[in-house]
């Protein structure tokens, strides 16, 4: 029986190709950059509408839509706020005759068209509120206006630092983090020809 001399035996690479690719997939899963590659596209057209009507960036909403409700237009937390951009149902009444809804019921928070359209006014009531503060505007929609400017204590700006619920500060956090990273994604997907 012969032997190679050990700087003669190659690995074979196609086990090593294969182990890496299936390596790659499942930290694409496990981080979540495959919801960022396929979900996004739920629900575009109407985000983009609004936010063309709004003028906000379709991204930062569309953060917001990802931490509030994984896109998912059936979604109730446990304090009752309801559909994609998990609106309370109260908040939802009071703002919905600003927006022509003169019949709104509930249940309407569950239609992807009415949620979204009812969330992106309701942002931009906050964004009037709380001006040039990104923290603030995130941290009112997810606590409330009043206790938020209480958090700001008259500064200019609120700091991550100043809201005092925990859940807050980790939306808020989750929101950034969001659309830090579609807007990089995006940037990337450009360059490969993706729209």
């Amino acid at each position: 029986m012969s032997t190679l001399p050990l700087e003669n035996i190659k690995p074979h690479s196609s086990w090593k190709g294969g182990l890496l690719a299936l390596v790659s997939l499942g930290a694409l899963v496990y981080s979540g950059t495959a919801w960022v590659w396929l979900r996004p596209a739920l629900h575009k057209p109407l985000i983009n509408k609004y936010a063309g009507e709004y003028k906000f960036d379709p991204l930062w909403v569309m953060s917001i839509i990802r931490v509030e409700s994984r896109f998912a237009p059936s979604a109730q937390s446990s304090r009752g706020a309801v559909g994609l951009m998990q609106l309370l149902p109260s908040t939802a009444q009071e703002i919905a005759p600003e927006i022509g809804l003169r019949h709104f019921k509930d249940d309407d928070l569950r239609d992807p068209d009415t949620n979204l359209h009812l969330g992106f006014h309701y942002l931009a009531k906050l964004q009037h509120q709380f001006p040039d503060d990104e923290v603030a505007v995130l941290a009112a929609y997810n606590a409330g206006p009043g206790i938020t400017q209480q958090w700001r204590k008259g500064k200019p700006a609120l700091d991550l630092g100043d809201i005092a619920y925990p859940e807050t500060r980790r939306f808020v956090r989750q929101v950034q983090e969001t659309y830090t990273y579609l807007k990089f994604l995006q940037r990337w997907k450009h360059l490969f020809g993706i729209e």
